[in-house]
């Protein structure tokens, strides 16, 4: 076997190893690195010289192991990449904001969106504990550990003629609390390479960490303070929501959480892989429930709300975990010069890095306290502290897997090069075995003399079934597996459909797998399956409502797929019916009478998927629009709208809004244009437009003494034209102006309008106070409920109807939102 390391050797970043095993080329990860002044890329040209790529294989979707992925796959596009299910959604978020992010600051790009597009294409997922071939003319056998640190996360193990090797990637040996920690059997390496980030230090305590993270934050909340928490935006932020989540709902903080950054597009690409989860997060995605964001945990949807969250006291989860960029960079800014605030740092820090300079600052005078920020130097007077919540491996824990697996060789890797000097000191004083230190630019030729014999698993035996696997002959499967396997073994995906025997669509069979009574997700791995036993399945039939099977078969009866039904699942052990709609607020709507009659003829309760089928969404809009040519269609799910744009305008755009809202419950807007872009009065074609200065300067003296005042004035385009926006805190209160405003538009030569947002803070804020003025007692925070611009409460013991009635009036009279 030979080894060259071309990234990711003496450092941290820009992990790039090419394994040479007989005869075949496999490269480790393909990563950047993340300091600014060196070069980001790994060296491709020892790539170059020695062979090219075969075969690509992905430990996990972090940038330091992804960020060059793009450049390697469009130099060898025969090469085909391997990594998990959850490893292939993540990465596609992370190149497509890498994107971003070099258009926005106008660097050369590394790669274009075609080779991030043509890259995906050539990813093959597999589940972790499932051994593959990449090979169809070499013995190479490759099988995906799960390793911990994030999902989808997995270490390596690859089997040849030469030899065995061990890769660990970015592992953790601890539960977290989003995943589950490594799950790795007693392997048989030759060789062995083992990440080594902290590999001189001892974590402390997770929980104690975690507390002092919670305490901490309450402090500051409590002294009128606001938290910033520059969080890795994938894995660490998703953590660190769920400390807070947890911390609000046993009463411990009492704060809003905003997300900002990528952080909501991880914690969408979570949910969509809820086997790659703990037990418990995947229960509640599976009953279709949201498990980051809440009333108290909310996503930061558009740049505008930035300015309002600061201005009252909260906790800030948001990108970049370093403050290298991101929305953390603004807010660091904004927050930095009050010594009521905190920064907590999280994770690692690069040496070259804001966040590590932060952190040094803590021991210099108050004066030199300065931090650059981009372009800008900023004086620091907050609060900085440092919390452990490192989802890598300590020195105990490497030390720990080392003994383990007592490979021959042991090299180490991924970290810096003093760490990696001590462990490798402390690996030689527990384990006979040879240790390497390599550098960036190294060739380990190993000879294995003697490879270790492996420990071989029989295949699993097969039904050799030539029709589809479906819920109507999945009990055949589960009678084979229980008769021939048992319910000890976990099974992946693949491995049920090598046994059933004719399965290509492995997303549909963990679709089906997670909605069976037949089987159940292994608590540890979620990933895996193991069928019910008979006494299990026989012990909730006897409980009297309809037979699973029958239940299901009769949904069909009842609801064709012209309702909008695309899919459907139980919850056995709850009785649970889970019917998955197109649009589920309309289904609930036209079909809520089936749904009871449904309820009573079986036994079954009704459960509605609150997801939406984005698909849908496409068909329908392409059946509204048959003849436009539709460049892009955007679903935000949060705002309950579509966004479509087509070249050219259309006609009778009004009646396609409505079908599209009567077929789906979604706001359509068409090329920007909304209700709230059409003007409340009609500019006079003659009249000369003010410069727009002057006329801002007329509309603020116009609302001087009015009772509302716009807290935003905005100049905007439509089609070529300029006009004003007036936001004010709902839209409803900047239409009782519709008078004022006919009048400025007269007076400014302006087409002025009404901003269709509302300004939530300000309205959850205007109700604490009016509560409290009143003398009523809320139990937490209201919340703002857009779709029916309502304001919902929950009152801490009784309040006089009177009373109610009148913040009810005084409410609307501010906001123009009503109670729930």
């Amino acid at each position: 076997m030979k080894f060259y390391f071309c990234g990711g050797a003496s450092e941290v970043g820009a992990s790039c190893y090419l394994v040479n095993i007989d005869g075949k080329n496999i490269l480790l990860d393909c990563g950047i690195r993340m300091s600014s002044s060196k070069d980001n890329l790994p060296d491709f040209q020892h790539i170059q010289e020695n062979g090219g790529v075969d075969v690509i294989v992905i430990s996990h979707a972090h940038m330091d192991h992804i960020g060059a992925l793009p450049i390697i796959s469009r130099i060898y596009p025969d090469a085909k990449i391997y990594m998990t299910h959850a490893a292939k959604d993540l990465t596609r978020v992370l190149l497509y904001d890498s994107l971003k992010i070099m258009e926005r600051e106008a660097e050369i790009p590394a790669y274009a969106e075609i080779h991030v597009k043509e890259m995906l294409n050539r990813i093959i997922c597999h589940t972790p504990g499932h051994t593959f071939s990449p090979f169809l003319d070499a013995d190479l056998k490759v099988t995906f550990y799960s390793a911990g640190h994030i999902a989808g996360a997995a270490s390596i193990y690859i089997v040849g003629n030469e030899g065995s090797f061990f890769y660990s990637g970015d592992f953790s040996r601890f539960r977290q609390n989003t995943i589950e920690g490594a799950s790795i059997p007693k392997l048989r390496p030759d060789v062995a390479f083992f990440e080594s980030t902290y590999g001189d230090k001892l974590h402390a305590n997770r929980e104690l960490e975690e507390s002092r993270l919670v305490e901490k934050i309450g402090s500051v909340v409590k002294n009128g303070g606001k938290v910033l928490i520059p969080a890795f935006a994938l894995g660490r932020a998703q953590e660190i929501i769920l400390i807070l989540k947890k911390a609000i709902n046993k009463g411990m903080i009492n704060t809003k959480v905003y997300v900002d950054g990528m952080v909501k597009d991880i914690c969408r690409i979570y949910k969509l892989n809820p086997n790659y989860l703990r037990e418990n997060l995947a229960k509640k995605i599976f009953k279709g429930g949201e498990i980051f964001f809440d009333d108290n945990v909310m996503p930061v949807d558009i740049p505008e709300m930035r300015e309002e969250i600061i201005k009252e006291p909260c906790v800030i989860v948001s990108s970049s975990g370093m403050l290298t960029g991101g929305p953390s960079q603004w807010y660091a800014e904004k927050l930095a010069g009050d010594e009521k605030n905190l920064i907590a740092i999280t994770g690692y820090q690069d040496e070259e890095s804001p966040g590590r300079r932060l952190l040094e600052l803590t021991d210099e005078k108050d004066d030199d306290k300065k931090l650059k920020l981009g372009d800008k130097e900023i004086q620091v007077k907050c609060a900085v502290d440092k919390f452990g919540l490192s989802a890598h491996a300590d020195m105990s824990e490497i030390l720990s897997f080392v003994n383990f697996l007592y490979p021959k060789k042991v090299f180490l890797i991924h970290g810096d090069p003093d760490v990696i000097d001590f462990l490798g000191r402390e690996v030689q004083r527990d384990i006979r075995t040879d240790v390497y230190v390599p550098q960036n630019g190294d060739v380990h030729d190993i000879d294995i003399q003697n490879p270790r014999k492996q420990l071989k698993r029989e295949p699993f035996p097969s039904m050799k079934m030539k029709d589809a696997l479906n819920e109507g002959n999945i009990e055949k499967l589960w009678r084979f597996v229980l008769d021939k396997i048992g319910v000890d073994i976990g099974l992946s995906v693949e491995d049920i459909g090598e046994i059933w025997g004719c399965v290509e669509d492995t997303d549909a069979l963990k679709d089906l797998l997670n909605n069976s009574v037949y089987f159940q997700p292994d608590k540890k791995r979620m990933f895996l399956y193991r069928p019910v036993s008979e006494e299990e399945l026989k012990s909730e039939e006897d409980k009297g409502p309809m037979e699973v099977n029958k239940m299901l078969s009769l949904v069909d009866e009842y609801f064709s797929r012209e309702s909008g039904l695309y899919k459907k699942g139980a919850r056995f052990d709850e009785k649970i019916a889970i019917l998955y709609f197109d649009f589920p607020d309309v289904a609930k709507y036209r079909y809520s009478h089936l749904f009871k009659e449904f309820e009573e003829r079986t036994g079954w309760k009704v459960e509605i998927n609150e997801n939406i089928n984005t698909s849908a969404i496409n068909d329908v809009i392409y059946k509204l629009l048959p003849d436009a040519a539709i460049s892009k269609i955007s679903y935000k799910s949060f705002d309950k709208l579509v966004s479509v744009k087509i070249d050219g305008e259309i006609e009778d755009i009004q009646e396609v809004k409505d079908k599209f809202y009567n077929e789906t419950g979604l706001k359509l807007i068409v090329n920007g244009k909304d209700a709230s872009v059409d003007t409340i009065g009609v500019v006079d074609k003659g009249s000369d437009k003010l410069e727009q200065n002057e006329a801002l300067t007329i509309i603020d003296e116009a609302f001087k003494d009015l009772p509302h005042k716009p807290y935003k004035k905005s100049i905007k385009t439509s089609n070529g034209i300029k006009y004003i926006e007036l936001s004010f805190i709902s839209k409803v209160v900047g239409e009782r102006y519709k008078e004022k405003i006919d009048e400025l538009i007269k007076k400014t030569g302006w087409t002025i309008v009404v901003g269709s947002g509302c300004n939530q803070i300000e309205v959850i804020n205007i109700a604490k106070r009016v509560f409290g003025e009143m003398g009523v007692k809320l139990k937490k925070n209201p919340s703002v409920y857009l779709d029916d611009m309502t304001v919902g409460i929950s009152i801490d013991g009784d309040a006089d109807d009177e009373i109610i009635k009148k913040i009810d009036d005084t409410l609307y009279d501010m906001t123009g939102l009503r109670l729930r």
